[in-house]
């Protein structure tokens, strides 16, 4: 299938991305907060509690900005 590649979709790609982006650290971050004072972690099993969700949330980001590229390029769109 042929991808549509203009200015617009590429504001419209760029613009999903960084949302997205912005909302999943955003999770990732409330959630590592949340987590360690609840379980009242130290300083070592905050930074393995971080590390984990941070590589989930690093999946999630690339898979969300592919999407969005797939979406905003797609010549059905457009």
């Amino acid at each position: 299938m042929k991808r549509v590649i203009t200015p617009g979709s590429l504001l419209g790609f760029v613009s999903v991305s960084l949302f997205m982006t912005t909302e999943i650290i955003a999770g990732a971050a409330a959630a590592v907060w949340s987590l360690s004072g609840l379980l009242h972690l130290d300083s070592f099993p905050t930074l393995v509690l971080g590390t984990l969700i941070g590589v989930a949330s690093l999946y999630g980001i690339v898979k969300s900005t592919i999407m969005a590229f797939d979406a905003e390029t797609d010549s059905e769109n457009n």
